[in-house]
């Protein structure tokens, strides 16, 4: 309440006077409407801030709605949640092997076709540039140092490129159980292993991303249809051209059968060495 609202309080609370209270009202009308546009400004600010990137600006709403609790566990209750999501995982992993196992056994020997490669061969990477650098750490959160940042991301980029290895000083990460929209919390299944890589690490990949795209998408290879990680593509197309040929066929008097196959909890658990095996 303003000093404003606490004298004409006072001053009414002595008098009794009608005019005094209209006062006291009318003061306290507008102490309210000042802390109603002070809240409202500091969160227009906060949303102003994290204008342009809409992880931050979901960030920022969840944290204003208070729509997520924070649960604070004592010493005895995250030891226990640590070995319950351990032994999840591990048990996940080996009922997929054991499945696939299981599986292979019982089938009999196929052979894949080999899809011939049809134009160059990457041989080698394209040197990064400073620019190049600089234009991606532009588009992180934390960008006002990105000309300084440049030239060192750059040298360490091409040394990893032209020697094949990685610093293993930023190959770390740090692993975490995380739940997936809203579901039950309680239960281990409905969480996935996230692991959190250091920025580095983030801004070599998507260097080398950089260098990997045009020998990529140059390759007759290369599916039309790629919706996943590819740049002016998502889900949202993905399920347009699904619904396009749907209807198209709808309309040509055709059956339509759809085969869905969500392979995102086994990609999660699968070891590294089996799929580059298999690729």
């Amino acid at each position: 309440m303003t000093s404003q609202a606490t004298t004409s309080e006072w001053r009414y609370r002595r008098t009794g006077l009608q005019s005094d209270k209209l006062a006291y009202q009318s003061a306290c009308s507008a102490a309210r409407e000042s802390i109603t546009n002070s809240r409202s400004d500091h969160i227009k600010a906060q949303l102003d801030e994290a204008s342009g990137d809409i992880r931050a600006t979901w960030r920022t709403a969840q944290r204003l709605l208070h729509s997520r609790q924070k649960i604070v566990y004592d010493d005895a209750q995250c030891a226990q949640l640590v070995s319950t999501f351990c032994q999840f995982f591990v048990d996940n992993v080996r009922r997929i092997r054991d499945n696939i196992s299981a599986t292979l056994q019982s089938s009999g020997c196929r052979t894949f076709a080999v899809r011939q490669h049809f134009g160059p061969e990457l041989s080698s990477f394209e040197p990064v540039t400073i620019e190049e650098a600089r234009k991606l750490l532009s588009t992180m959160p934390s960008k006002s140092c990105a000309h300084v940042f440049a030239p060192a991301i750059a040298r360490l980029a091409n040394l990893s490129l032209q020697t094949g290895t990685f610093p293993p000083s930023i190959e770390d990460s740090a692993g975490a159980p995380a739940a997936g929209g809203r579901v039950d919390s309680s239960l281990p299944v409905n969480y996935r292993p996230i692991s959190n890589l250091s920025t580095v690490f983030k801004v070599l990949e998507r260097l080398v991303l950089t260098c990997q795209c045009p020998h990529l998408l140059g390759s007759a290879n290369f599916s039309q249809y790629q919706s996943a990680y590819r740049k002016g593509h998502s889900t949202e197309t993905a399920l347009l051209e699904v619904l396009d040929g749907v209807f198209t066929a709808a309309d040509q008097k055709q059956v339509t059968v759809l085969i869905a196959l969500d392979l995102s909890a086994a990609f999660d658990t699968v070891e590294h060495r089996l799929l580059l095996d298999r690729l």
